[in-house]
């Protein structure tokens, strides 16, 4: 139905649908939509890592932040990931079925590496920690790749999928991630950090790595 001056009527109610009146009310919903969109995508993120700490943690409590020895803090200063310090300690299951405790790996340059499957940059990167792994064993390096709160079957997927020949350990309750304070200030991953045979932290990595990032780091731990 239209009246004489040319508005649509809605034939229901009688009233005029007004063009700029059905703009403005479908800008608003989609003004609503997008942030609300948003922020059940982070919620849905935020529960799955805390569902996959829950359903994967260790039962005896053995695994996790252990104390680091003495003896092996030759830095004068408290553990940490920033350059200059020893990294806090731990004592984690490995995807394999084995147990890996870090200050074990003493006299040996590394490159530790926190991930995630469903974290994108963290596949973007991890074909050069790959290669990289490859090109520097016979020099020494050691790649630990971290994953952060997945199930197993999960993360040797992954690492079939992408030829991962290195240990594995399963932080599942995330509590070594915290305590390396992967991410800095955004407390994201992917975190990779270059420590050298004295098991100081020499350089690290907030996000993606390339190639060139990766290659200048590890001369710096195996000068």
């Amino acid at each position: 139905m239209m009246p004489d001056s040319g508005t649509p009527v809605d034939e229901q109610s009688g009233v005029e649908e007004r063009p700029q009146n059905r703009r403005e009310w479908s800008g608003f919903l989609r003004s609503l939509a997008v942030p609300a969109l948003i922020v059940a995508t982070v919620v849905g993120a935020l529960w799955y890592i805390d569902r996959r700490g829950e359903d994967g943690a260790a039962g005896d409590g053995r695994y996790g932040v252990v104390a680091l020895p003495a003896e092996l803090n030759t830095t004068g200063k408290s553990p940490g990931t920033d350059a200059g310090r020893t990294p806090p300690d731990f004592l984690l299951q490995t995807v394999d079925g084995g147990e890996l405790r870090f200050s074990d790996l003493r006299g040996k340059p590394l490159l530790v590496n926190f991930w995630a499957s469903w974290c994108t940059p963290c596949r973007q990167e991890m074909p050069d920690i790959v290669r990289a792994a490859s090109a520097y064993r016979a020099r020494g390096l050691v790649v630990i790749a971290v994953n952060l709160q997945e199930d197993d079957g999960r993360v040797r997927g992954f690492a079939a999928d992408f030829g991962m020949d290195f240990a594995i350990p399963m932080d599942r309750t995330g509590q070594v991630g915290g305590a390396w304070r992967i991410g800095g200030p955004f407390e994201g991953i992917p975190s990779s950090y270059f420590i050298d045979a004295a098991g100081v932290v020499r350089a690290r990595r907030f996000g993606p790595m390339t190639a060139e990032m990766i290659a200048g780091d590890v001369a710096a731990v195996l000068q």
